[in-house]
């Protein structure tokens, strides 16, 4: 008699799992094959290894919507173990998937690993990582963009575009040379410079920028309301980051809206991320500087350590009207 009613309730056990799995289909998923390898790139003007995703650096955005199932296979190309991790993702019921020593086993050189995770109840700015031997340093990082159901309202005015903006300091030496120097109980000291979407400063000064340094420009339209998503991907520096001549509306920050305010510049500490509504309703006879300086700091001393890059309109009239002040070490300014 016991072991027909084990047998129902096994069977009716059974018939709930299967039961459930169409509701556990409906939510989307997302694939993606990485091949993470050296890329030898000069942002600064000096040839290094940078660490790469398919060949690019930075790596590939991960556009995906709440609920989705993310798989990402990672091919390690590098000569040494290696793991990224997900910053901000909160992996429910799953953290040896974050990709951290501890929860996550590095992935041996030659090897592969999947990743395999739900951005359950999540929206906002993040981005992905190299988490282990420095190898921040080298790049290897990405934007990670968790966009709200349709059905779910967003708490302003749909943007005409999405615009991702990596920033954070840069050191001309490899990852593997800096990480023998705090091995070795040094310093890194300060940074060569600072990086925007993986490229160096426009030469905004004959003296602080060497010639030939390519540049990040970020090409918009007039009238127009874009959502830029800043994310500090440095290893120290905290930056100040600002737009010349455009306020810049906070309105989201690492997968929490926030009170909307204005601001002219506000400064992004490493590992942070935000979202701006910045709209573009100046004068189109210039082109203007987007800016990320050392905050706190000495003025004098770390005066190179910025990155400049260039807001260009589509009607635009010509380069940019005057030079930034540069470095900006005073406190971050909302507008009125």
């Amino acid at each position: 008699m016991w072991r027909a009613l084990a047998a129902a309730a096994a069977a009716v056990a059974v018939a709930v799992v299967v039961a459930a799995r169409p509701a556990a289909a409906t939510d989307p998923y997302a694939f993606f094959d990485w091949d993470v390898g050296y890329v030898t790139a000069a942002p600064l003007g000096v040839k290094q290894q940078v660490i790469g995703i398919n060949g690019k650096f930075p790596g590939p955005t991960v556009n995906i919507s709440t609920n989705w199932n993310v798989v990402v296979n990672v091919l390690n190309d590098l000569d040494e173990p290696l793991l990224i991790t997900w910053n901000g993702i909160q992996h429910r019921k799953n953290c040896w998937q974050d990709g951290v020593l501890g929860t996550n086993c590095p992935i041996p050189s030659g090897w592969n690993w999947t990743y395999e995770f739900q951005v359950k109840d999540q929206i906002g700015s993040f981005f992905y990582f190299p988490s282990t031997g420095l190898q921040r340093a080298a790049g290897g990082y990405g934007g990670v963009v968790v966009n709200n159901r349709d059905v779910i309202a967003v708490p302003f005015g749909r943007p005409d575009g999405d615009i991702t903006i990596f920033i954070g300091d840069w050191y001309n030496k490899n990852h593997t040379d800096l990480r023998k120097m705090l091995d070795s109980g040094k310093d890194l000291g300060m940074p060569d410079g600072v990086l925007i979407n993986g490229k160096g400063p426009y030469r905004y000064n004959d003296s602080l920028v060497p010639a030939g340094i390519e540049y990040e420009t970020i090409n918009v339209d007039p009238g127009k309301t874009y959502r830029i998503r800043v994310h500090n991907v440095g290893t120290s520096t905290s930056l100040n980051f600002r737009i010349q001549g455009h306020n810049m509306v906070l309105v989201e920050t690492e997968g929490s809206y926030t009170t909307q305010q204005n601001y002219t510049n506000l400064d992004v500490h490493v590992g942070q991320s935000y979202s701006f509504l910045v709209t573009t309703d100046q004068n189109a006879s210039s082109d203007y500087y987007v800016v990320a300086s050392a905050r706190m700091v000495n003025d004098t001393v770390w005066r190179r350590v910025a990155g400049v890059a260039v807001l260009r309109y589509s009607n635009s009239g010509g380069g940019p009207a005057r030079s930034p002040t540069l470095p900006r070490t005073s406190s971050t300014s909302p507008s009125p």
